[in-house]
């Protein structure tokens, strides 16, 4: 069992109401899908959707349905207040929905185009693999690019 799945299974017992912009204990609150297991692997991936802290704790609400709902890829989590050294602004957060398969292209764009639509995500989402992220592509490290699909593609 990897690390994300640990940690989401870990959110999956007693029900507690968490808002991403009033926590400081932890650096990400998770949603976890009722009844699709998720388990990371060598092609896990994700779309980053990047809000202002204004937004981000309905935005997250959002998200957070749309996974218990089994609509996305199975597992969500979203920044809280607490300072991340990865973080590239104090003042926007993000929320990132994995998918087991970033090779499966149908799968990844679906979720795109539901994430596109339920949260009226006006700017281009970006999708990075796990391995992207463990070789430290971020733009705070330099990296120039480091995602391998775009919604709408463009």
């Amino acid at each position: 069992m990897t690390y994300i799945s640990k940690l989401a299974m870990s959110t999956s017992g007693t029900a507690k109401v968490s808002i991403p912009t009033q926590t400081f204990d932890t650096y990400w609150l998770w949603a976890k899908s009722p009844s699709k297991d998720f388990v990371s692997g060598p092609r896990t991936g994700k779309w980053m959707l990047f809000y202002d802290k204004s937004v981000l704790d309905d935005k997250w609400a959002a998200v957070k349905r749309l996974v218990e709902q089994d609509l996305l890829g199975g597992v969500a989590k979203c920044s809280t207040a607490m300072e991340n050294p990865n973080a590239t602004s104090s003042k926007s957060g993000v929320i990132i929905v994995y998918t087991p398969d970033y090779q499966d292209e149908e799968d990844v764009y679906r979720i795109a185009a539901i994430l596109h639509e339920k949260l009226d995500y006006k700017k281009p989402m970006y999708y990075k693999t796990d391995e992207q992220t463990y070789a430290g592509a971020y733009r705070k490290t330099g990296s120039t690019k480091n995602h391998i699909y775009r919604y709408p593609p463009g």
